[in-house]
């Protein structure tokens, strides 16, 4: 199962948005995941504990990762079409 933390700048109405359809983007893919939704502080220290991080663009920068999670950064988190592109192009879904 794919570990998923979304993040925005306060952890709460963006987050939320993201979370939803990284779930409908990633069931629809057939990847079986939980997601958690942060504030980006947050994910700064919880970033090495998942397989996947999706954020806004301009917070990618802020995440340091240590392990082999992917980062996925987008310019319109509410664009489910660009969420799955860069899932495909990270690899998601690929193997799983």
């Amino acid at each position: 199962m794919l570990k998923v933390l979304v993040a925005c700048g306060c952890g709460m109405g963006s987050s939320l948005m993201i979370k939803q359809n990284c779930q409908a983007v990633l069931k629809k893919m057939g990847v079986e995941c939980s997601v958690d939704h942060s504030s980006i502080a947050e994910a700064k220290t919880a970033v090495n504990n998942y397989d996947l991080v999706v954020v806004a663009e301009n917070f990618v920068k802020n995440l340091k990762v240590t392990g082999d999670t992917k980062i996925v950064g987008l310019k319109n988190i509410m664009n489910k079409k660009e969420l799955q592109q860069k899932l495909e192009e990270s690899g998601i879904g690929s193997a799983e």
